[in-house]
């Protein structure tokens, strides 16, 4: 007669870990209600849209951005005799955005500022 040795019971996918069985189930538990959260914080914070106004050159996408992202350079706009002279964070082109510092804190618009040809 054979004799059975003492393993625990089948075990599944838990059978590889020595852990419990209750310990494993929480932990997954707790994964999920973190997967769970994020997924919702996600979609109640898909970002902030940065609009361009070439002010009458070609066209800029708007694309959005999370908080505290910094602009991607867009292609610059282009201006039958002008010549492009940066973005801006106002309508009167006096404070300039600096893309490699300045960050997205909210949705906004950024113009074009251009300068006539010489």
């Amino acid at each position: 007669m054979e004799e059975k040795q003492n393993t625990p019971p089948f075990r599944g996918l838990y059978r590889h870990v020595k852990i419990s069985v209750k310990a494993l189930d929480r932990i997954i538990i707790g994964c999920i209600v973190v997967i769970v959260i994020a997924s919702i914080i996600g979609l109640r914070d898909p970002g902030f849209l940065v609009d361009f106004d070439s002010r009458g050159g070609t066209d800029v996408a708007s694309v959005k951005y999370q908080y505290g992202a910094l602009v991607e350079v867009p292609e610059p706009p282009t201006r039958e005799g002008y010549v492009f002279d940066g973005w801006f964070a106002d309508p009167g082109c006096t404070v300039p955005w600096n893309l490699e510092k300045d960050t997205v804190t909210q949705a906004m618009t950024l113009y074009a500022r251009w300068a006539p040809k010489e």
